[in-house]
């Protein structure tokens, strides 16, 4: 039987520690990647999906999901950032992701206002406490902002 622990220093360089339990003498280090210590030490994972888009409007639409699954490092509940992507023109599809919101935690939905009629929008979620930001949650296709009444 073997204990292991991994451990993150402020560089940004991580290792584990395996102690083999009946020879704790016999310690090894092995370094590792910093994205597997990350989840190891409280950073969430991504919220679980799919990322629904409800009561699409003109200038609004509706988005829901559902909170990362617990993991055994997770210290708090996190938050979560919304942001959005135009992907209408060709142009729009070159700029980048902007944040929409910041919801508290345990709020999984969001409206979001301000939305330009018959353009269409990426979205993704992402889930954060105080160790960091985990993976996004995002759409698979566009959602055109549009009336209910046009076809």
């Amino acid at each position: 039987m073997t204990n292991r622990k991994i451990f993150c220093k402020s560089g940004g360089s991580c290792f584990q520690t395996a102690t083999h339990a009946r020879r704790p003498s016999l310690c090894r280090t092995v370094k590792r990647a910093c994205v597997a210590a990350r989840v190891s030490a409280g950073v969430p994972g991504a919220p679980r999906g799919p990322l629904a888009v409800s009561d699409v409007l003109r200038n609004s639409m509706t988005l829901s999901w559902q909170p990362p699954a617990p993991t055994d490092g997770e210290s708090s509940s996190p938050h979560y950032i919304v942001e959005r992507r135009d992907v209408t023109t060709p142009a729009d599809r070159l700029s980048g992701w902007s944040r929409v919101a910041r919801t508290r935690a345990h709020v999984y939905s969001y409206v979001v206002p301000h939305l330009v009629d018959a353009h269409r929008y990426l979205y993704r979620v992402i889930a954060e406490n105080e160790h960091g930001r985990g993976p996004p949650l995002e759409t698979r296709h566009p959602v055109e902002a549009k009336s209910p009444f046009c076809t």
